[in-house]
């Protein structure tokens, strides 16, 4: 499009995209000829692969796990939603223990009778 003459807010409005995004693209393919995102952009990796693998395994053994005991075990400096994000990637899902048992509509009735 930009070869075509388009301006950079027709480019913007036709790619659904913000102006200052496409005005980046823009001046990084004037300036380095290339269009292609830079190494090192994202963000960086605070935990290792192994580490997310313990994660993951105190998950699958403790379900019950709270998230300061991991970070204390790990001895990393994370935050709860990396070990959260990190479960559900696992598909595993946090479980409470039981105060009381559920009553069924027997037991309830029962208790109501009592």
């Amino acid at each position: 499009m930009k070869t075509a003459g388009c301006s950079k807010r027709g480019i913007a409005g036709q790619g659904n995209r913000l102006d200052c995004a496409v005005i980046n693209c823009w001046e990084q393919g004037t300036q380095e000829g290339t269009y292609a995102r830079k190494t090192g952009s994202e963000a960086t990796r605070k935990t290792t692969r192994r580490e997310d693998r313990r994660i993951v395994r105190q998950g699958f053994v403790d379900p019950t796990v709270t998230h300061s005991t991991m970070r204390v075990d790990l001895g990393v400096a994370i935050v709860p939603q990396t070990i959260s994000r990190h479960l559900a990637e696992a598909n595993l899902k946090s479980k409470r223990l039981f105060h009381a048992l559920p009553l069924t509509p027997e037991h309830r009735q029962l208790r109501l009778q009592w």
